[in-house]
């Protein structure tokens, strides 16, 4: 009989970035998880007592993204009200690097280029906080063209692997900074069986957001549940785990973080079918591709416009648009 061992030592990540020949980008999962564990602590240490669930999807939610892509096809005369949502993703770095699944960026690198320009059609949406006034209150809603694409090729482990051979996220840039990025836990014994979760995404995509036949809403889902088991048992690094939610197309890249403060746990990947659980992949590994993936100490945002000049454009148009082209 096979006795499980589950590994939480080292991993290999290998990239292919734009799918194209890619160097290899090397590092060890816990050298990747040490980055983060500092600010992590310092963040947790300040917290006078735990969120609500409420408060903490406050927090996160200007953090949460939706690509979608500037192309709709409608038939003439129609008006087009939500661009076409391919999936979600959450910042996880403040100079504009958002993390999603694999297979969401193999959808938007698939898209076909906008008719006369050949300039992709991919973006993502960025919700800004909402601004309140004495008059009312007011949301942005942003489009940030994609920078790059970093798709993870292949990890390297000591020993088996009892989670996908090859885990299901990716990193995406943005043409915007200074964005709220939301902390990955790297601790160990943290995800357990019965741990309260919750996640924010845009299952079913733009439908939900124009369900009364207008845009009637500008906000990811929340929805919440329970770990319901860990890959391959309970381990201080498990290398999966699944959650009593249901998964729905446009959902995939959701953050899963905890109720009562703003840390992600992991992120959604894919759910079982005819089944209300889904499979997760866990923040560590997530928080080890990071600076597998990239030398953050020297990423360049030269010439990139932050959040707050993205707002001050948006400011001044009276009428704001969704960016895409209709056919």
């Amino acid at each position: 009989m096979d006795h499980g061992v589950c590994w939480d030592e080292k991993a290999v990540y290998r990239w292919v970035i734009n799918f194209l020949p890619a160097d290899d980008f090397r590092t060890s999962l816990l050298s990747g998880l040490a980055l983060l564990e500092a600010s992590l602590v310092a963040k947790i240490a300040t917290m006078d007592k735990p969120l609500a669930l409420a408060d903490t999807f406050e927090t996160l939610r200007p953090s949460i993204i939706a690509f979608a892509s500037r192309i709709v096809s409608l038939p003439a005369g129609q008006r087009p009200l939500v661009p076409p949502i391919i999936g979600t993703g959450f910042f996880v770095d403040k100079r504009g690097i958002a993390v999603t699944n694999g297979h969401v960026i193999q959808a938007l690198q698939k898209l076909p280029p906008i008719p006369g320009t050949g300039k992709p059609s991919a973006f993502a949406l960025v919700f800004t906080k909402i601004l309140e006034t004495s008059e009312k209150h007011r949301i942005r809603t942003l489009y940030a063209d994609i920078r790059g694409y970093k798709r993870l090729a292949k990890v390297e482990t000591r020993g088996r692997n009892y989670a996908e051979q090859v885990p299901d996220f990716g990193f995406v840039t943005l043409n915007i900074r200074d964005v709220p990025a939301i902390p990955l836990a790297s601790v160990p014994n943290l995800l357990r069986p019965g741990l309260d979760v919750a996640t924010a995404g845009f299952p079913l995509g733009n439908e939900p957001l124009q369900f009364y036949g207008t845009v009637n809403q500008l906000m990811p889902i929340l929805r919440r549940g329970i770990v319901s088991s860990v890959l391959p048992f309970d381990c201080r690094f498990p290398h999966g785990f699944t959650v009593d939610i249901m998964s729905q197309g446009g959902a995939s890249g959701s953050p899963i973080f905890a109720l009562d403060q703003p840390l992600a746990v992991g992120i959604l990947h894919a759910g079982y079918k005819g089944t209300n659980f889904t499979y997760a992949i866990p923040s560590h590994i997530v928080a080890g591709g990071l600076p597998a993936a990239f030398n953050l100490d020297a990423f360049d945002t030269t010439g990139v416009p932050t959040l707050e000049e993205q707002t001050a454009i948006a400011d001044r148009e009276e009428e704001g648009t969704f960016g895409f082209e209709q056919l």
